[in-house]
């Protein structure tokens, strides 16, 4: 599965919405019956808090180019949470260089 490099991704937000939308059983739960992130659960420790767990889940994620469905997941089983971060997830990569344009002066 491909990760659609038309957006960029705010990592902070994506962290804040898994620990927001689940506990860590809910979250081991998630990776270990889902076909995608099924291979993740070796990468957890008995031991890991919910933080642990998100950035471990999104670094995986990255790694493998599926954050996308990642975020089509938590949207699906946990939409209100999704909905109080969905603006701050991602932005178009076009949109991002054109900020970054205005504040150097060039654009």
């Amino acid at each position: 599965m491909m990760g659609d490099d038309r957006f960029e991704y705010n990592l902070r937000a994506v962290r804040e919405l898994l620990v927001a939308a689940y506990s860590v059983d809910e979250l081991r739960a998630l990776v270990d019956y889902d076909e995608e992130l099924g291979q993740l659960r070796h990468e957890f420790s008995p031991n890991d808090a919910i933080l642990d767990l998100a950035d471990k889940t999104i670094d995986y994620c990255l790694r493998y180019l599926i954050l996308d469905y990642l975020l089509e997941l938590v949207k699906g089983e946990r939409p209100a949470q999704y909905t109080r971060f969905e603006g701050e997830l991602r932005r178009d990569r076009g949109q991002a260089a054109g900020a970054s344009m205005s504040l150097t002066g060039t654009g």
